[in-house]
């Protein structure tokens, strides 16, 4: 199971890594104080329980780097069933919390966690070990494409009931991603992909606030107290930060002007107290991890670690593209957090989880890094 041999592993890696989530402690605690000292007299509570999870996670990657990827694949089913069980859980009344309408968190012992956030990696590693199994026979409709989509289905019909639209549709894209660079059929993903668009089309018209977002996306100037308030408030952020921006602590939107500063729209918070060269530098921080992780993909010693570590890429990386895309006015909101920045102790622990796993098969790559 473990493996504590000298080995390499990708230090360039866990450098970015810890510096892209120190860069989210102080973004946390930036964007959260005031809001933090007006709804619960603490200026520093968000900051408390994020550095929490922080260490919870990196202990958790640690852990992770030290455990050998073929003994991941003595879990995928186990996992897999986990997973399936925490997601009906969670829509069980008398266990799943809930908050804003949706019911998406279960509470143990006075922490609040989101099992959706671990079950999307759980999934990548579902696919990585069937894809490593079925290669050769992906072209095949019923094992390429109707197999993996009904069991990925099933964890984005229970997601969507939360309901968790923003998280669904990640992990739908990252299960037709990784079909594609399984070797599916394009044609078959074609055909699936449309008649997703059209049921996901489905979903939003039939709900009224689903709509309204979508609607406020479109032109959010149209009614900019209401349905556009948060998206013309984030616009107003950039706008405030300019090239250089405004200064570290010197935000104007984080003063309650700006709702989910702190989560959804800390990007926003970024680009006004560092400006465009701020985000900028962000940026290129992810590409490099991105870059990286890709690195180690290639040099996999098998093909389930290569896949596995490609659709955990794949999952941060869009998550954070989605996240960036919002804020800037490029997608309409999807409650998706910014990968190892926002606050949110389900989304931090897994992510760092993930990446623990990404330098695990890094020790175990072929060639010279």
């Amino acid at each position: 199971m473990f493996d504590f041999k000298n080995r390499d592993f990708d230090i360039l890696l866990l450098g970015l890594v810890l510096i892209v989530a120190g860069i989210g402690v102080v973004a946390v605690y930036n964007s959260s104080s005031i809001f933090s000292l007006e709804t619960y007299d603490n200026s520093m509570r968000f900051l408390k329980f994020h550095v929490i999870y922080l260490l919870i996670g990196i202990a958790a990657m640690l852990t992770l780097m030290h455990v050998k990827p073929t003994f991941l694949r003595k879990l995928v089913y186990p996992g897999y069933l986990l997973g399936l069980a925490l997601l009906v859980i969670v829509l069980l009344p008398e266990v799943g919390k809930e908050v804003g309408g949706g019911r998406r968190w279960i509470s143990v012992w006075g922490f609040s966690f989101q099992p959706s956030e671990f079950c999307k990696y759980m999934l990548v590693i579902y696919m990585a070990h069937f894809l490593f199994k079925k290669e050769g026979k992906m072209d095949s409709f019923w094992i390429g494409i109707f197999s993996p989509l009904l069991a990925g289905g099933a964890y984005v019909g229970l997601i969507l009931a939360g309901p968790d639209l923003g998280t669904s549709f990640l992990v739908m894209a990252i299960l037709f991603i990784m079909l594609f660079v399984g070797g599916a059929k394009v044609r078959y993903l074609l055909t699936i992909g449309i008649g997703s668009v059209l049921l996901l089309a489905l979903a939003i018209v039939n709900e009224g606030y689903r709509m309204k977002r979508i609607m406020s996306f479109l032109d959010p100037w149209q009614d900019p107290l209401g349905s556009g308030y948060q998206a013309v408030q984030s616009f107003m952020a950039f706008g405030l930060g300019g090239i250089y921006g405004s200064g570290l602590g010197n935000s104007s939107q984080k003063l309650l002007f700006l709702p989910q500063a702190h989560t959804d729209f800390i990007f926003s918070i970024i680009g006004e107290e560092f400006g465009f060269i701020g985000v900028m530098t962000l940026i290129v921080l992810f590409l490099l991890i991105l870059a990286r992780c890709v690195r180690i993909s290639l040099r996999a010693e098998d093909p389930f670690s290569r896949y596995m570590v490609f659709g955990f890429t794949a999952l941060i990386t869009l998550q954070a593209a989605l996240n960036m895309g919002v804020a800037v006015g490029l997608f309409p909101t999807t409650g998706l957090t910014l990968p190892l920045v926002s606050y949110g102790g389900s989304s931090l622990v897994s992510t760092l989880a993930a990446f623990g796993i990404i330098l695990s098969v890094s020790r175990f790559s072929t060639g010279k890094r």
